[in-house]
């Protein structure tokens, strides 16, 4: 069954469809695919979600050569990039991923990416802060 956790700022988020209670911090809680297929599209990123692929984007190759684009879906941006032993810290935007894709396939790329994987540490933290 898939699992849902707000992570947000605040100690507890209303429940989208009123019936069951809030959500609390850090709490994860069970539900079933067919209420997140009705009610997933309202949780952004305060919400971390585990087990349900429904809705995710289907990855289409558009230049065909292996190289994530923006037509890469997250997920598979992240497997690509965990090929190469690049693991974001944090929750990584599609752009921050493909930034990186970027790097590692420049020719200096290894050094760039450290620097852009701990960019992207140092500024959740600073947003976590806010």
């Amino acid at each position: 069954m898939p699992t849902i956790k707000y992570t947000g700022n605040r100690y507890s988020r209303s429940n989208p469809d009123k019936t069951h209670r809030d959500f609390v911090r850090g709490e994860v809680r069970e539900v079933t695919t067919a209420w997140l297929d009705q009610w997933g599209y309202r949780f952004g990123e305060d919400f971390h979600i585990e087990g349900w692929t429904q809705g995710e984007e289907v990855t289409v190759d558009e230049g065909l050569d292996g190289i994530p684009d923006k037509s890469w879906s997250r997920a598979d941006i992240q497997a690509w990039l965990a090929g190469y032993d690049i693991k974001p810290k944090g929750y990584a935007t599609k752009t921050t991923l493909l930034e990186l894709v970027a790097t590692v396939m420049s020719p200096d790329g290894v050094a760039e990416t450290e620097a852009l994987v701990e960019e992207s540490a140092e500024e959740e933290a600073l947003e976590s802060e806010e």
